[in-house]
């Protein structure tokens, strides 16, 4: 009789073969961390773990070729893990925030749209794919490099483009930051504001990009909480924008290519919704729950300000170990443009609404 061959499970192979790319990714984001605290620490300035990430690894991946041993997991952070944890990351957003904000909901919303739908229009008029245009635009009216990571996948952007437009929402996003308080203060958008910080901390919310970077042009006036409250609904919008960016990108491919439109509702962006109202009943239940034993607002809190950033930059590790330095300079000048653009667009935008809904909206003054 012969022996059979012991034979090896494929998913205990893949798994295996994972390891390597994700600990190298694991370190890149470590270095990542590390970074965005000195910086944070040294010159107040929030630079996300996410872009470190991402600056570190297309740094490493052009300089040094990178052993292929690595290639499996690099691929896995890039992809799959990356769609996982933008689902999960529902659980930590409130599907039920649309019924505590007021008035502010209305200025959200219309800037999400204007800017979406004017990005992929302007990017198009300037030679940009639509898939980099829809980058820019969700980047810009969602939440920064959430909402990059999100579309990404959803629209088949290139990893080039999700650098480019994570470049834009850092820059551009940074000078709003200190921009807006220094406009409140000093010149006469006070007075357009009535001096009220609520209409201040309405018009950040709505028109700066990161979060971290809304917490900061908010605390500088003392409303971090209040415009944190008005980008929570640009948050929860990840999932909807994810759904929406598929549909018109697909549909404009499909008007290229002469092909029948799809109908393309990512997985995961249908998880994120369905996480998001998961959340929101533990965010009612929380007490109770608490009884029971589970702290689900002290779980929640650990995976909101430190679990979900680092696991995001070890995925952005992946993607920027991805990228190709000669790929992203042939569209850097038009990119940026349209960041700037954009960026203009919203802070305007959201200056305007947050002008029209002042008289409705109690008053607080510095």
């Amino acid at each position: 009789m012969t022996r059979e061959a012991k034979t090896i499970p494929v998913a205990v192979t893949k798994a295996g073969a994972w390891w390597p790319g994700i600990l190298y990714c694991a370190a890149i984001a470590g270095a990542s961390l590390s970074s965005y605290l000195l910086v944070k620490q040294a010159f107040a300035l929030s630079i996300s773990t996410l872009m470190w990430a991402f600056i570190y690894s297309i740094l490493l991946a052009n300089l040094i070729p990178l052993p292929d041993v690595l290639r499996p997991g690099i691929e896995f952070c890039a992809n799959s893990f990356l769609r996982g944890l933008i689902a999960s990351q529902g659980l930590v957003t409130n599907a039920l925030i649309w019924l505590t904000m007021g008035p502010g909901i209305v200025n959200a919303l219309a800037v999400i749209l204007f800017i979406f739908f004017g990005s992929v229009w302007i990017g198009r008029r300037l030679g940009l794919s639509d898939s980099l245009s829809t980058l820019i635009g969700v980047g810009t009216c969602i939440c920064g490099a959430s909402a990059i990571a999100a579309t990404g996948p959803a629209v088949e952007a290139k990893e080039e483009e999700m650098g480019l437009a994570l470049a834009c929402i850092t820059l551009f996003g940074l000078g709003a930051m200190f921009l807006y308080p220094f406009l409140f203060t000093n010149t006469v958008v006070g007075e357009w504001l009535a001096n009220n910080l609520n209409a201040y901390a309405i018009w950040v919310g709505t028109g700066i990009h990161e979060t971290a970077q809304v917490a900061a042009a908010g605390g500088a006036l003392g409303v971090a909480s209040e415009a944190l409250a008005i980008k929570s609904i640009r948050i929860f919008m990840i999932g909807p924008m994810v759904l929406l960016a598929s549909i018109v990108t697909g549909r404009r491919r499909s008007r290229r290519t002469g092909e029948r439109p799809r109908l393309t509702l990512p997985a995961y962006a249908v998880a994120f919704i369905a996480f998001s109202v998961l959340g929101s009943v533990l965010d009612a239940y929380a007490a109770p729950i608490a009884a029971l034993g589970f702290d689900w607002l002290t779980v929640k809190a650990a995976l909101t300000n430190t679990i979900f950033k680092f696991i995001f930059a070890i995925c952005f590790a992946g993607v920027g170990s991805k990228v190709k330095v000669t790929a992203v300079a042939t569209i850097g000048v038009r990119s940026f443009m349209v960041g700037a653009m954009m960026a203009v667009l919203a802070g305007l935008l959201a200056l305007v609404l947050a002008i029209g809904i002042t008289p409705f909206i109690p008053t607080s003054t510095p």
